[in-house]
C-alpha cells in the first residue's frame, strides 16, 4: 500500500526504504503536521515485513532539519504543548525501537529536534558540511524529545552536558571524534554511502536485525544478568528463509520463556535440542 505525504517522500527498493524530509523551503522545521506524517510513515514502515533497513535523509541542500517549529510552539496551550512533545517522543521512539536499522544521512544543519531524531537512529553518516547543535538553551528551553538522554548515552555525560548547557555547535569532524557520527564523507558521497550501508544491512534477516537491535539498545537499561538472557537464549525464527537447513521436525522444544524489556517490548524465546 502506498501513502502520500505533503512533507515527506517514502521510497522502497530491495528491502531498503528511504524516508526523505521534503520541506526544504523551511529547512525541514518539525511542526505538528510534519511530526504527524513522520509518525504515520514510520509506523507503516515498521509494519512492512519487506522493510529490512531505512535511510533517513533530507532533500534540502542546507541541512537535515533546523529543529522544532518555535513559532508554532509559542502559540500552543499547555495541553497542546504536552501533546506536541508526546508526538516528538513517539517519532524518536519508533526510530529507536520499532524499525529495522536506521541509517541517518546528515548534511548541513542538524539542530535541536533534528539532532534528537538523529540520536534515535542506529547509524549516523555526516557530510563534511554538517553542523550539530542543541540550541534550545538559548531560547529558555531544553531538548524535549529525549535528546538529553540519548546524546549522553552516545557521547558520554560530560560532553553531552557541555553541548546541551551551552548550545555550542559541533562540526562534522568534531562529531566524529566525539562518537556522535560513524563516518564523515564528502557532500556528494553522502547519500551513496548511506544507501550502501543500508543495502548491506538489508541483506540480513529482518528478524535477527530487530532482535539484535533490541538487545543492544537495552544494554544501558537493564542489569547485566537480564541482558544476557537476550544473548544466551536462541530465538525461534519460525523457519526464517535465511536458514535453509532449519527443519522444525528435527528439533524438540525444551524451554519457552517470555521477556519484557525496560521499554515494554515483549520477546518470546524458545530453546530447542536435536530430536532423538
Amino acid at each position: 500500500m502506498e501513502f502520500t505525504y505533503r512533507n515527506l517522500r517514502v521510497e522502497a527498493e530491495a528491502g531498503v526504504a528511504t524516508l526523505t524530509l521534503d520541506r526544504s523551503e523551511r529547512l525541514n522545521i518539525l511542526g505538528r503536521e510534519v511530526l504527524l506524517e513522520l509518525d504515520a510513515a514510520l509506523r507503516h514502515l515498521a509494519e512492512d515485513e519487506a522493510c529490512r533497513s531505512l535511510v533517513f535523509r533530507s532533500s534540502s541542500e542546507k541541512g537535515f532539519s533546523a529543529g522544532a517549529d518555535i513559532r508554532e510552539m509559542q502559540a500552543l496551550t499547555a495541553l497542546e504543548a504536552r501533546a506536541y512533545a508526546a508526538l516528538g517522543h513517539s517519532v524518536a521512539n519508533r526510530l529507536e525501537r520499532e524499525l529495522p536499522p536506521v541509517v541517518m544521512a546528515a548534511n548541513g544543519f542538524v539542530m535541536g529536534g533534528g539532532l534528537e531524531f538523529a540520536c534515535a537512529c542506529d547509524f549516523r553518516i555526516a557530510s563534511e558540511d554538517a553542523v550539530f547543535a542543541h540550541p534550545e538553551i538559548d531560547i529558555g528551553i531544553f531538548p524535549g524529545w529525549g535528546g538529553s538522554q540519548r546524546l549522553a548515552r552516545i557521547i558520554g555525560l560530560p560532553r553531552a552536558r557541555e553541548l546541551i548547557l551551552t548550545g555550542r555547535r559541533v562540526s562534522a569532524q568534531e562529531a566524529l571524534g566525539l562518537g556522535l557520527v560513524h563516518a564523515v564523507v564528502p557532500r556528494e558521497e553522502l547519500h551513496r554511502r548511506a544507501r550502501a550501508l543500508a543495502t548491506e544491512l538489508a541483506s540480513k534477516s529482518r528478524a535477527a536485525l530487530l532482535a539484535a537491535k533490541h538487545a543492544v539498545n537495552n544494554v544501558s537499561e537493564m542489569p547485566l544478568a537480564a541482558g544476557l538472557v537476550l544473548t544466551e537464549i536462541q530465538r525461534d525464527f519460525e523457519g526464517d528463509a535465511r536458514f535453509p537447513d532449519y527443519d522444525r521436525a528435527k528439533w524438540r522444544e525444551t524451554q519457552r520463556e517470555s521477556h519484557t524489556a525496560a521499554d515494554g517490548m515483549r520477546f518470546d524465546f524458545v530453546l530447542y535440542e536435536p530430536a532423538v
